[in-house]
């Protein structure tokens, strides 16, 4: 059995602070594996490059925006429940 450590409400928000998020990033974020959030900032990649040939997009890197759109992040709720544990 495989132990996944789930980031509290405020781990999160730091890493989601940056602009741009790596693969392990999304990995402690969507507690996955490496393959999943790979395939995850792979995913995300193809979005943007649909919607936009020209975006720029940093090697190895995807916008924290697209990452909180796709894995449908409630930020107003991480931060009520931070404020409540007043992390």
């Amino acid at each position: 059995m495989r132990i996944v450590k789930r980031l509290s409400a405020n781990e999160i928000l730091k890493i989601l602070e940056n602009q741009w998020l790596t693969t392990k990033d999304i990995k402690d974020i969507a507690c996955v594996g490496y393959t999943k959030a790979s395939y995850i900032k792979n995913e995300i990649e193809l979005k943007i490059k649909e919607k936009d040939q020209n975006y720029f997009l940093p090697a190895g890197l995807v916008p924290s925006k697209e990452v909180v759109d796709y894995l449908n992040i409630d930020i107003k709720y991480l931060k009520k429940i931070s404020d409540i544990r007043g992390e």
